[in-house]
């Protein structure tokens, strides 16, 4: 997966930091938080820590170029054994050197290179995974503060009705048409639509702060679904191939496989310790006075040439390091396996749950529309003395459950899209924006 662009970011910079409050749609949730949210952030820099691993790991390849100094004073003196003449011996000592080494045949260096770019290749997937994973944060605790809005207005309707009813109720007890027990009843159920608004303003209020602590800005007034919206489903259409796109493009899948790479690679650099080494090797020395028997003289040597090193025997530990890496690269291979089987098996839930959401969609709106049409239906029946004020309340009640439910499936049904592609790993910045596209400010609706 390419990293998504930052195009995105800055056609809503403006809308996000003009103030501290701002009406936020999905997409510039998303901005803010790719910018602000501190787990992302820590994977930016966690990518950008693996990019270096291609310089690490060439470096063995390159020259190696140091230079060395010294400047030291010795004091010293002699004195004859025949005659008694004391010589002093103090000299300064000045040496500098410069040498180079460079790599011909080094295999060891060689696999390190190669386990750089894989390396590099493994935090890019991790990063991609980590990527995906941000936009269905951002979406789910997005549809997560809609919902509770959505709760929050179906307890506003709730306590209108059944307070409606309760006065109702009330009036025909005292037209005596009705009895004390019905207006128990309608006051039974306003005060636990009173309850409910509480919880319901407590869950706006936590799910406002999950989404703020996401994007690190203080949020507005929220964007809304499309009341016409009617969900369909996924192109490709058939399992298989989302199977197909999920072994190609799964992030984790990807991460897995460079992770094997690496432990192969790993034990081609074990079996190095069985190799030579060889290395075109110069030096340059410049010395003064750099013994006593040397004084008040200038040396310079240059020296240029190879250097083989070949191993004999290591006390068996290049065996033993082959070993051990033959057994992680198994593992990895186990590691990889079970990785394939873990993303087909969400891929298929993801599948399954955006399958049956369309359904389950469809299904809530017939049943909003029918418990309307009962709702209706039954007020008109207990003006005509065929129904209870019971039946009314429990109409009502079946009306906002079935409402509820359609909002909750409408908003599952968004964030399985999400998940699906992620777990596929073709989610883009397009998709985003497509889910975002569904949404419209308040003041529109209305």
């Amino acid at each position: 997966m390419a990293h998504w662009s930052v195009k995105l970011m800055s056609c809503c910079t403006l809308a996000l930091w003009s103030s501290g409050v701002f009406a936020a749609g999905l997409l510039d949730a998303y901005s803010a938080a790719r910018q602000n949210d501190p787990t992302f952030r820590a994977a930016r820099y966690e990518r950008d820590a693996g990019q270096y691993a291609i310089a690490i790991g060439r470096s063995g390849l390159l020259p190696n170029i140091s230079v060395t100094g010294s400047y030291s004073k010795n004091a010293g003196e002699r004195t004859s054994t025949i005659v008694d003449v004391t010589q002093s011996l103090d000299y300064y000592d000045k040496v500098i050197s410069i040498a180079l080494r460079q790599p011909l045949f080094n295999y060891d260096s060689f696999v390190r290179y190669q386990q750089g770019g894989v390396q590099a290749a493994y935090s890019d997937a991790i990063f991609d995974r980590k990527e995906a994973e941000l936009a269905v944060k951002v979406a789910g605790a997005y549809f997560d503060a809609l919902l509770a809005m959505d709760k929050l207005a179906l307890a506003d309707a709730e306590i209108a009705a059944y307070g409606a009813q309760r006065k109702l109720a009330e009036r025909r007890r005292k037209g005596g048409e009705g009895t004390v027990t019905e207006v128990a009843e309608a006051e039974s159920r306003l005060q636990l639509a009173r309850a409910g608004r509480a919880d319901a303003l407590d869950r706006v209020a936590v799910a406002m702060r999950k989404l703020e602590g996401i994007t690190g800005t203080p949020m507005g007034e929220l964007w809304i679904l499309r009341p016409d919206f009617v969900p369909i489903g996924v192109r490709p259409g058939q399992l298989e191939e989302w199977y197909v796109l999920a072994q190609d493009n799964n992030p984790e899948i990807r991460a897995q496989r460079k992770a094997y790479e690496m432990a192969s690679l790993e034990v081609n650099r074990s079996r190095a310790g069985h190799l030579p080494q060889l290395d075109f090797v110069a030096r340059a020395t410049r010395s003064e006075n750099e013994t006593i028997s040397t004084l008040n003289q200038k040396t310079a040597v240059t020296a240029v040439g190879v250097q083989l090193n070949f191993p004999l025997f290591a006390g068996g530990r290049v065996s033993a390091l082959t070993g051990q890496a033959v057994a992680n690269r198994e593992r990895t291979q186990a590691e990889l396996d079970a990785t394939v089987n873990e993303v087909l098996v969400e891929v298929k839930r993801q599948f399954m749950a955006v399958e049956t959401g369309v359904s389950k969609v469809a299904a809530y709106e017939k049943a909003v529309d029918a418990s309307l049409v009962a709702a209706e239906g039954t007020m008109r029946g207990m003006a005509a003395g065929i129904r209870t004020n019971t039946d009314v309340l429990d109409a009502e009640r079946l009306m906002f459950v079935a409402k509820r439910d359609l909002a909750q499936a409408r908003y599952e049904f968004l964030v399985s899209i999400l998940q699906l592609k992620t777990a596929a790993g073709v989610l883009s910045e397009k998709d985003v924006a497509e889910i975002a596209s569904l949404l419209l400010p308040r003041s529109e609706r209305l």
